[in-house]
């Protein structure tokens, strides 16, 4: 009970840091996608960075902020039902096997990842105000629902779902890799604790009871 507790604790601080960081990802996603845009004026990151706080104020920075909540929030609830489902399948015992959960953590990931296209695309369009949705637009889009309607307008459904397989394709290793790690740390983790519980309930199995035949008196 006390390193499940360990564990659970791990996971909630590990949670809060990732919660911390990821703050300063999102920073680090606009300029890394405004670089990427073909033909992009930038020269480097630093050139970036500066150009975008220049010209268009530290709020730019944060605008697919509210979308990548709104994404992580059903990526992240997508991600762990359906490996809990996948292990079900493969693993129903829970034990340490690393190919069901590379198997388990490759699905959950590209399901998630295919169903929540959207939320990235919407993303990406906030993070990098492409020039031909902006000049249509008229001004930046800012906000997850003027996202919507400037992607709806220029490709139709179809372009909510843009890349897809990309994306599924990018997160299949890496959600695979992830589960493996956590899994082998968590197996390292409960081994000894497993082993005493093993051991310490082995101890006090009670004796079988043995009933003699005493030869009575007459015999």
């Amino acid at each position: 009970m006390l390193v499940c507790n360990t564990v659970m604790c791990c996971r909630v601080i590990f949670d809060v840091l990732n919660a911390c960081i990821w703050c300063k990802l999102v920073v680090i996603a606009v300029i890394k996608q405004r670089l990427q845009v073909y033909g992009t004026p930038y020269r480097s990151c630093l050139d970036c960075a500066r150009t975008i706080l220049v010209q268009e104020g530290w709020r730019a920075f944060y605008y697919s902020f509210g979308t990548q909540l709104v994404l992580n929030i059903p990526y992240q609830s997508l991600h762990f039902i359906v490996y809990e489902f996948t292990q079900d399948l493969v693993n129903h015992d829970r034990e340490y096997r690393p190919m069901t959960h590379v198997f388990s953590g490759g699905v959950a990931g590209a399901v998630a990842a295919g169903l929540t296209t959207p939320f990235d695309v919407c993303k990406t369009l906030l993070n990098t105000q492409e020039s031909s949705a902006v000049s249509r637009q008229g001004e930046q889009v800012h906000g997850i629902a003027p996202a919507v309607r400037t992607i709806y307008r220029l490709r139709g459904f179809a372009g909510f779902f843009s890349g897809t397989t990309a994306r599924v394709v990018f997160q299949i290793p890496s959600t695979a890799i992830a589960w493996v790690v956590y899994e082998f740390f968590k197996f390292l983790l409960t081994k000894d604790w497993r082993r005493a519980e093993h051991g310490h309930s082995y101890q006090h199995t009670p004796a079988p009871l043995v009933v003699a035949n005493v030869p009575s008196a007459s015999d």
